[in-house]
């Protein structure tokens, strides 16, 4: 992007592409504003939900046939991308979002040209109410009702610009209710409330303690738009001690929650350690998206530990399993 792209773009008057808006340029479009966020929001919130289905310790309903999941879980899919892309529409039209794209991720849809900031207020304007009516299908209507108040607070009243620990929280709970959405949506609403919260507030609890990997890799930008995120203001080499300690405990004490066998604290641990280890020793930009690519799938893992609960599953090749327990 040209200097003069990014005066335009800092005075949101960058021109939107003159080719023509076929329903494939819209779809792309469409696309490209959410593009960034599948590996962080879609694919973990479905794995979460995935496992409330089918783990029989979050719901309070019997196991659904096939068909029955399968259709629960592509709701879940719906719902969460509907959250995402009223949030994502949300931040991405404001001015700073748009300069710190324009450096971070120049393909977006604004910083790219295909999308103005006004257009896209416009169809998030349109998206929120539309957003709402849906869930009175698919459910999870709640969940969606605070996403909304935390989009606003992160976006619109300044969370994302703010103290980096009240940024933390608020992406922590936005992980968690989109976590608890899915959940909610896939599972019919039959959720064991004291279990998954429980299980959410410490989900919670290892998201603030290491979203910063998220920032690791967008030092640049986030320096030209003056946020304090954490590697910015404790600095780059205390972060990554901070992440490495965090990820391995956090690794740790999510075992714990569910009292897991020694040999369900191996595949946390391990994937915990190999990211810490990264983080300290792959300190380019591009080891630091790949070590943030790692993060997502060791959230992703922290959701299925409830699979390690499950009667039976260390009882291969040790007999009645009673040589691993704890």
């Amino acid at each position: 992007m040209t200097a003069m792209d990014l005066k335009l773009v800092e005075e949101g008057t960058l021109a939107p592409q003159t080719q023509s808006r076929t329903f494939l340029y819209h779809a792309e479009t469409a696309f490209l504003i959410t593009k960034s966020d599948i590996k962080t929001t879609i694919l973990p919130a479905t794995t979460f939900a995935f496992t409330a289905v089918f783990s029989g310790l979050m719901s309070d309903a019997t196991t659904p046939d096939a068909s029955s999941a399968l259709f629960g879980l592509l709701k879940a899919v719906v719902w969460t991308w509907v959250n995402l892309w009223i949030f994502n529409l949300s931040n991405q039209r404001l001015p700073n979002s748009v300069l710190e794209d324009a450096i971070n991720k120049p393909w977006r849809a604004i910083p790219s040209g295909r999308l103005t900031p006004e257009e896209a207020s416009q169809i998030l304007l349109l998206s929120i109410p539309a957003g709402y009516l849906s869930t009175l299908f698919l459910g999870g209507t709640t969940e969606f009702l605070v996403m909304m108040v935390l989009t606003w607070v992160y976006n619109d009243l300044g969370a994302a610009e703010g103290h980096f620990l009240l940024r933390h929280v608020n992406n922590a709970l936005g992980f968690t209710t989109f976590g608890a959405g899915a959940a909610r949506v896939a599972c019919g609403g039959a959720l064991n409330t004291t279990t998954i919260y429980a299980w959410l507030a410490v989900i919670a609890a290892a998201i603030t303690c290491t979203i910063q990997f998220q920032d690791m890799e967008d030092q640049e930008g986030d320096r030209l738009r003056a946020r304090k995120t954490l590697p910015l203001v404790m600095g780059e080499g205390a972060t990554r001690w901070a992440n490495a300690v965090t990820v391995v405990g956090f690794s740790l004490v999510a075992a714990a929650f569910w009292r897991l066998p020694v040999l369900g604290y191996l595949p946390p641990a391990a994937l915990g350690g190999l990211i810490a280890v990264r983080t300290l020793t792959r300190t380019d930009l591009a080891g630091d998206k790949q070590t943030f690519k790692l993060w997502c799938l060791w959230l992703m893992l922290l959701y299925v530990l409830p699979f390690a609960k499950m009667e039976g599953v260390w009882d291969i090749g040790f007999g009645a399993g009673s040589l691993v327990a704890l």
